[in-house]
């Protein structure tokens, strides 16, 4: 089968107008080193913000902060001490046995 575009004596019409971005020529781009290296380190710390993501939800929430501790007993801070137990010395305990 012919050419739309081929007349029977064998001379071509007018040639189809193709689409503006198919008849303008691309820019040309230069690729160098330094934007390869660019795009490296930019693809390492693309991984790095991951990972670091990675840890915090594999690690779960933070536990609340504990409150401070309150203290009952001053005896340790008593201004006027026993002088027998600084005499008998520290205060040990055995275990009690069960049999």
């Amino acid at each position: 089968m012919a050419s739309p575009h081929v007349r029977s004596n064998g001379a071509t019409g007018p040639r189809p107008k193709l689409p503006a971005f198919c008849r303008s020529r691309r820019p040309v781009v230069m690729v160098t080193a330094s934007s390869i290296a660019n795009l490296r380190l930019l693809v390492l710390l693309g991984l790095l913000f991951q990972l670091s993501t990675l840890l915090l939800v594999i690690t779960g929430p933070v536990p609340p902060r504990l409150a401070p501790a309150t203290v009952t007993s001053l005896s340790c801070f008593d201004p006027n001490p026993d002088p027998s137990s600084a005499l008998n010395g520290p205060v040990t305990s055995s275990p009690i046995s069960d049999r």
